[in-house]
């Protein structure tokens, strides 16, 4: 995204910034919030996955390796 964004719409601009929040995004949510037909918050929530393989129970305590 290296458009000059003083040029951008409103519209351009909001699917700039949302382009921007989805990237790299694995798990999670992207809220965007409209009001009288603008974007006026993106809020972005990630995940993180925590596989079963990738720890070992020992003696009832759960370490990661």
């Amino acid at each position: 995204m290296t458009q000059d964004n003083s040029k951008l719409t409103h519209h351009e601009h909001a699917l700039n910034r949302i382009a921007v929040a989805l990237e790299g995004l694995k798990y999670g949510t992207l809220q965007i919030t409209v009001h009288n037909s603008k974007v006026t918050q993106i809020d972005k929530v990630e995940r993180t996955r925590i596989l079963k393989e990738n720890f070992v129970d020992v003696g009832g305590d759960i370490f990661s390796f």
